[in-house]
C-alpha cells in the first residue's frame, strides 16, 4: 500500500441527483497519478479506472434483496456523474453507451454491476447504485438477458436465507477496442460466495451463446 495516496473523506456529505437528494459517506483510497481509485459507496465497493473510465472490480454484500415490484416503488433514476466528479475522478458519460454517436452499431449498455435489486434497503441505496462509477460498457444482450439475469436472480433468491457476498471482475484482456476515450472490457469474472463457498462465472462480453448457466462456470 506504500505506493498508492490514501484519500479519507470520513462522514463527507454529497447531494445526489438534483431534486430528491440522498446523503451517503465515502471513503477513499487513490493512487498518486489517480489512473486508479478504490470507492467505498456505503453498500459496495468499486476499484475504478481512470485510465479506462470503467471499473476494474466491484464487491458488495447482497442486502435487503427485493423485487422489481419494490424497486418500482422508488422514483425513476437515471445513471449520473455526480459523485465522480464530487471526486473528481474522471468517469463515462451517457455519450458512450446505447444510441450514442460513438457507437454506430448500437450494442452497448450501461452495465449495472452492483445491481440495484441486490441493494434494495432504502430507495436512496437503490439510487447510489445509479452512479457511472458504477456501470461498465456491456454488450446489451448480455446485460438485459440470461444467463446474466440469471446469475443475478440466484443471487437475490439465496440471500433471502443465506449470508451472500458478490466480486465483480472486468477484464480487459488483449482488448484493443474503445467507445470514444473509454475501454470497451473483453468480459466479466463474477463469483458469488454463499456461506464461505464460492462459485465463479466467466462472461465474454459478447451476445451469450448459451442461455445455460453451468456452460460460463469456471470452478
Amino acid at each position: 500500500m506504500s505506493n498508492l495516496q490514501v484519500i479519507k473523506t470520513n462522514d463527507m456529505r454529497f447531494l445526489l441527483f438534483t431534486a430528491l437528494a440522498c446523503l451517503i459517506s465515502f471513503n477513499v483510497l487513490g493512487q498518486a497519478d489517480k489512473k486508479d481509485t478504490l470507492i467505498d459507496l456505503k453498500t459496495y465497493t468499486v476499484l475504478y479506472s481512470q485510465k479506462y473510465l470503467q471499473p476494474l472490480e466491484v464487491r458488495y454484500h447482497v442486502m435487503c434483496p427485493s423485487t422489481k415490484k419494490k424497486i418500482k416503488e422508488c422514483k425513476k433514476m437515471y445513471f449520473k456523474t455526480a459523485i465522480g466528479d464530487s471526486l473528481k475522478i474522471k468517469t463515462t458519460k451517457d455519450k458512450h453507451y446505447a444510441k450514442s454517436k460513438l457507437d454506430s452499431l448500437d450494442i452497448w449498455d450501461k452495465g449495472h454491476m452492483a445491481p440495484r435489486a441486490s441493494l434494495a434497503c432504502t430507495c436512496e441505496d437503490v439510487e447510489i447504485t445509479y452512479t457511472f462509477i458504477n456501470c461498465a460498457i456491456q454488450h446489451k444482450k448480455l446485460n438485459r438477458e440470461n444467463p446474466w439475469k440469471k446469475l443475478e436472480k440466484i443471487e437475490i433468491d439465496s440471500a433471502k436465507n443465506n449470508n451472500v457476498e458478490v466480486i465483480i471482475k472486468v477484464e480487459f484482456k488483449d482488448s484493443l477496442n474503445y467507445l470514444g476515450d473509454a475501454l470497451i472490457p473483453s468480459g466479466f469474472n463474477k463469483t458469488l460466495i454463499i456461506n464461505g463457498d464460492s462459485t465463479s462465472y466467466y462472461f465474454p462480453n459478447e451476445k451469450p451463446c448459451s442461455k445455460d448457466l453451468e456452460h460460463y462456470k469456471i470452478d
